[in-house]
């Protein structure tokens, strides 16, 4: 908006000098500021545009210039660092059409309203990991989209050996004095630090020898700090804090300091010069900066949000417990500092990290759809979309994702991908029109046992992706049962005509060449949920005891489902089996639905028949979350897929029961060999497979490790293959 003092105005001086120093003609619009004869002094051009507030009649001007300004100077990217300046350019995108690029700097109000006249642009960089969380959950901007920097610093300018002569002389700093600097803008949203130090010098002043305080930057809380500094220096009899008001010389003014107050950026620039820091703000306290403050520091970009408040006594106790440090120690602090600015928040890499999003927005990547079971609430399903958009990423960088679902708000919360609704054809055909690919699966797509109108659903979106020329792949998918001959040719004659085909076993497989299809682009690779990470049995454990289950139970996983063609007492078998397990080795059951929709009645009966206590786990979960509630049971009995899958990728004992092929098939891939039809299960044979399962418990485990890592391999072929064919058109096995 402005280019006077502050953190985000110093980041893009910085950021556009050091875009120059490696080759771009750099252009920069804002109302003005201290800074404009900084950049000019590099060549860098500058246009005052009037950005720096809401008013209509500005805001108007401003369009109008900005249109010009890109028009007339050839502008090939546009990066944006303040809300009113990217709500502008966002409508002048829409109709020029330029690569549009945002950086986030902070947190903004979202109320009022205000939420509605935010643009991130195509492309955003966040100075922060936080902030990327906050552009999710509020903006829910894609992750895929966002990419996070650091506060760029130029360690030349700020330096060890900077000369602060001058500065010396002006503010009469004696060389035997004592100097602390501070520096922030002097807003009423930013000057808490400042008044808190400025209250505690008259007790510093009697502890810390011939002390000097350096108040740095302007605002609209000046006045009160300056009257407040003013009381104090007259209550000391002598001047101990010196006012400079706005400045951009901060590299001389930070040099001639023993510590250093503030945060953020201005933090980041007293490192490089070798300076101790004490970091607080507004935001809150991290305090005397060392290396057991970095992870806190990295994760709130310095900023100290959502930190412990900041308090004059905080202050004090770290000023004073710094100044009770040997000048070595006090010394190893700031070359502390001043290696890890070096290391990890260089200008260079600051402006790299730009370039990169500027690649990303330039290559106009086309829209991936992605079409499947999603946004039904089923862990399984959750578990296949999770996979797949973490294997497209492996393999690209920001991928273009666009997700079919039957919940698209839930489905952009969960993934931070773009999602639309699975049955507004004008949408998807307005995305088709954009998209350079569309995805089928995974999972079982392709059958007619559940439903003729579910497989002609899939068919259609492939067929219609296929008419609008785009690349189409089937994903990891399970293939039947088929069984009527109408459903039986029209998938014939659509998957012939699909670019590429990969399967997730060798079951489907055949039932694809049965069924007549001779596509040559067809491969076996593995479920895309098997490349899902080994999950976290702390969170695990955690979730089960907010679920009631004993603390430290051995414990049993039971996940079913109701179907068609369940015996009339598969109920009570499950829950005799589920007694015998606790009767004879201790397991406590816990019941796992993976669809609560469909899955909680017939688990809440077998509880209810059951001898011995069970819980079940009542609340939804993430994908993570269920993966981790896995890792902590001991053996699993499993009717759903994704159950099993989870079980495998945890290496926990399993006995699969088969309502469909694709159960009896994974189980075979996986080389297990305990599983049940539903249709002629028994008390007996469920429970000699449980007793197989504890006798060879060890070798089992063992074995499902050794398996997992195959697999594991075989299932990250899936997304090679799927941006291969997005870049090149074809691939090559």
């Amino acid at each position: 908006m402005q280019l006077n003092i502050g953190g985000a105005e110093t980041h893009v001086v910085e950021l556009a000098k050091e875009l120059k120093r490696k080759g771009f003609n750099v252009i920069v619009t804002s109302n003005g500021g201290v800074y404009v004869k900084e950049l000019e002094e590099d060549g860098i051009k500058h246009y005052r545009v009037p950005l720096q507030n809401k008013n209509p009649f500005n805001m108007m001007k401003a369009t109008r210039l900005l249109k010009k300004i890109i028009k007339e100077e050839n502008i090939d990217i546009v990066h944006s660092h303040a809300r009113i300046p990217s709500f502008i350019l966002g409508k002048l995108h829409k109709k020029m059409k330029f690569p549009f690029v945002t950086t986030a700097h902070w947190v903004f109000n979202t109320g009022y309203g205000l939420k509605y006249i935010t643009d991130w642009g195509e492309k955003v960089v966040a100075v922060s990991e936080d902030i990327k969380t906050y552009l999710m959950d509020n903006y829910h901007v894609p992750e895929g989209d966002i990419n996070v920097t650091i506060n760029g610093i130029d360690t030349d300018k700020f330096s060890p050996d900077t000369d602060c002569a001058d500065i010396k002389q002006e503010l009469g700093i004696k060389d035997d004095e004592t100097v602390i600097t501070y520096v922030s803008r002097l807003d009423e949203s930013r000057s808490l630090v400042a008044k808190q130090l400025i209250e505690v010098i008259p007790e510093l002043d009697k502890k810390i020898d011939k002390l000097k305080v350096i108040v740095v930057g302007a605002g609209d809380d000046f006045n009160n700090v300056q009257t407040m500094a003013q009381k104090v220096n007259s209550q000391l009899g002598r001047e101990v804090i010196v006012m400079t008001g706005a400045r951009t010389d901060i590299n001389k003014l930070i040099a001639p300091c023993k510590l250093f107050v503030g945060v953020s950026r201005a933090a980041l620039e007293a490192m490089a010069a070798d300076k101790p820091v004490i970091i607080a703000g507004n935001e809150g306290y991290i305090g005397l900066f060392d290396e057991s403050k970095l992870s806190v520091g990295i994760d709130t970009n310095f900023c100290c949000r959502g930190c412990a408040g900041s308090s004059g006594e905080l202050i004090k106790n770290d000023i004073l417990k710094f100044f009770s440090l040997s000048e070595n120690e006090q010394k190893e602090l700031g070359n502390y500092g001043r290696e890890l600015i070096k290391k990890d928040y260089s200008v260079s890499r600051m402006a790299d990290d730009s370039i990169k999003v500027y690649d990303w927005a330039l290559q106009k990547n086309k829209e991936i759809l992605i079409s499947g079971y999603y946004g039904f609430k089923n862990s399984g399903d959750d578990a296949l979309l999770k996979a797949i958009i973490q294997d497209l990423k492996k393999y690209k960088e920001s991928p273009n994702i666009v997700v079919l679902s039957a919940n698209p708000r839930e489905t952009m919360e969960d993934y931070k991908v773009k999602a639309i609704s699975r049955i507004n054809l004008p949408k998807i055909m307005k995305h088709m029109k954009n998209a350079e690919m569309l995805i089928s699966g995974g999972g079982t797509l392709i059958q007619d046992r559940t439903s003729t109108k579910s497989l002609w659903y899939y068919l259609t979106i492939i067929s219609l992706a296929l008419k609008k020329k785009l690349k189409v792949m089937l994903y990891s998918n399970g293939i039947g049962p088929l069984e009527k001959k109408r459903n039986i040719a029209k998938t014939r004659k659509i998957l012939n005509k699909v670019d590429l085909i990969t399967l997730r076993d060798e079951r489907s497989y055949k039932t694809l060449r049965e069924i007549g299809v001779d596509n040559k682009n067809v491969k076996v690779t593995a479920d895309p949920a098997l490349e899902l990470d080994i999950a976290d049995e702390q969170r695990g454990k955690a979730i089960l005891a907010d679920e009631g289950v004993p603390r430290d139970a051995k414990i049993l996983g039971v996940s079913v489902r109701r179907w068609q063609n369940l015996e009339a007492g598969f109920e009570d078998t499950v829950a005799d089996v589920c007694d015998y397990a606790y009767e004879r080795y201790g397991y406590h059951t816990v019941l796992l639905p993976m669809q609560s929709s469909r899955d909680m009645a017939i688990l809440q009966s077998i509880k209810r028949k059951m001898k011995h206590e069970a819980s079940i786990i009542e609340k939804r979960y993430s994908v993570d979350d269920m993966m981790s509630v896995m890792k902590c049971f001991g053996l699993c009995i499993g009717m759903r897929l994704h159950t099993l899958i989870y079980a495998v990728i945890n290496a926990v004992p399993l006995i699969g029961l088969v309502y469909d092929p694709k159960i009896s098939s994974f189980m075979e891939y996986t080389h297990q060999t305990h599983y049940l039809d539903v249709q002629h299960i028994s008390y007996d044979k469920l429970r000699n497979a449980l007793d197989d399962c504890v006798s060879n418990y060890d070798e089992i485990k063992k074995d499902l490790e050794d398996n997992y890592c195959e697999l594991k391999g075989q299932a990250k072929l899936n997304g090679k293959y799927a941006i291969e064919l997005y870049e090149k058109g074809s691939v090559a096995f």
